[in-house]
């Protein structure tokens, strides 16, 4: 991946390294599934779409006459291959922003005590110098619903795609200095993707200032530039590398730090420089999107109501939202559980007693985990003693080299079902607390 970026970096018009990239990446968090974060599922269901979009714009160029060499150097005088999927990845980033808000309007959310907001706030608060106080917590959670429903409006919107641009960049930068694991990541791939609902003349704009800064710098300091970018980026990683405290998470954070800065430094300048906008684009003047690409959104919906359908829990776009929908019990303002399709939500494991930690830590937590999902746990282990409460009977599991007294517990399910089923664990009490 490391190297595909270098590439993009260096040849950025060169449509068939973009492909490659986004199938090395495609393959990358197939084969991580379901141990994935959510924006990565997002980001696998982007690569797909990219890769299934050039696939029939190559065989559709073939036809007409043009040789490989030329689709993958992208020298057909003819408009991006990649330009009909605009539309739908604009939705899909859209319906991103709002079902993560949909999932968060539940009462566990909205309370400071437990809320992933207020949680978040408080680790922040440790870095950057922001009051710790609780109506500040109030505040982080109200600014949280309001900013992720807002934003994406105001960046649609001609008259206030400025101000939602400034937005952006501000509020995912603050969330990125959170150390859970995948949260600058998460800023990254927004940064990366706020130019699909930015005005054309933005995109315009950027592209004859990169021009002119090329122009002005020259091949050879450029050529320095990235040298000395290299030099610096194996120098943090190295030191990071080497760290035990929270920034070795750090192998990657100051890095995110620094090209975040830059990117929304970029951003910014772009923005000032944008002029103002004309009348928008009539449709009609626009490329037709194949049908068959409004799949995309339609994916993004129906893995995005999973939690009220019965089925999994993680992988929803549901992170850090409080949400809860297992048990016979939800938490959310108004949302049921509009069907059970799959029985998993509600068999529900109670841990008592184990001789491995891992597991214990469910007992000590007060934690409730699907079956589905202590199946899979407890299959990881060849030793293990585990008394559980499974339906109203307490049951004991052992196990001791391999030779276990409930195969069934003692096996895994098959990768593929593994990969679509994913379950958080759920609080035993009457508030869910944050967890991803």
């Amino acid at each position: 991946m490391c190297g595909c970026a270098a590439a993009l970096v260096l040849r950025p018009n060169r449509i068939g390294v973009l492909i490659v990239t986004a199938a090395v990446e495609f393959a990358y968090l197939l084969q991580g599934m379901p141990e994935t974060a959510n924006h990565l599922l997002f980001e696998c269901l982007v690569c797909i779409t990219w890769l299934l979009t050039y696939g029939v714009s190559a065989v559709t160029s073939r036809r007409r006459g043009a040789t490989w060499w030329q689709i993958w150097r992208g020298e057909l005088n003819a408009p991006h291959p990649l330009g009909v999927s605009l539309p739908p990845l604009k939705v899909a980033l859209l319906l991103l922003y709002w079902l993560s808000v949909l999932h968060k309007l539940n009462y566990d959310f909205l309370d400071p005590e437990v809320s992933c907001a207020s949680y978040m706030y408080r680790r922040v608060s440790e870095v950057l110098p922001l009051p710790r106080a609780v109506w500040a917590e109030y505040l982080s959670i109200w600014g949280t619903l309001l900013a992720e429903a807002a934003v994406p409006a105001l960046l649609l919107y001609r008259r206030t795609w400025r101000l939602g641009l400034v937005a952006a960049l501000l509020f995912h930068l603050l969330l990125g200095f959170d150390p859970t694991p995948g949260i600058y990541s998460f800023t990254g791939l927004l940064y990366a993707l706020f130019i699909l609902l930015l005005p054309d003349e933005f995109v315009a704009t950027a592209g004859q200032e990169l021009r002119a800064l090329r122009a002005r710098m020259g091949d050879r300091v450029l050529l320095y530039l990235r040298l000395a970018g290299l030099l610096l980026w194996g120098t943090i990683l190295v030191n990071t590398a080497l760290r035990g405290d929270r920034w070795s998470f750090g192998v990657g954070f100051p890095i995110f730090v620094i090209w975040a800065l830059l990117v929304g430094a970029a951003y910014l300048v772009t923005l000032v420089r944008t002029p103002a906008l004309g009348p928008a684009p009539s449709p009609s003047s626009r490329r037709r999107t194949p049908v068959w690409l409004w799949g995309l959104p339609c994916l993004v919906v129906l893995n995005g109501f999973n939690p009220y359908l019965g089925l999994r829990t993680q992988l929803s776009f549901s992170m850090f939202s409080n949400l809860r929908t297992e048990g016979g019990r939800s938490n959310h303002l108004f949302m049921p559980r509009l069907a059970t399709l799959a029985p998993y939500q509600d068999d529900l494991v109670e841990v008592l007693d184990a001789d491995n930690e891992a597991v214990l830590e469910l007992k000590k937590q007060e934690l409730l985990l699907p079956y589905f999902e202590f199946r899979q746990v407890v299959a990881e282990f060849m030793d293990v003693h585990i008394t559980y409460r499974h339906h109203g009977e307490v049951r004991r599991f052992d196990c001791v080299d391999g030779n276990c007294n409930d195969p069934e517990l003692a096996t895994k399910y098959p990768r593929a079902l593994r990969a679509f089923f994913y379950f958080r664990p759920v609080d035993k009490g009457p508030k869910m607390h944050c967890r991803h």
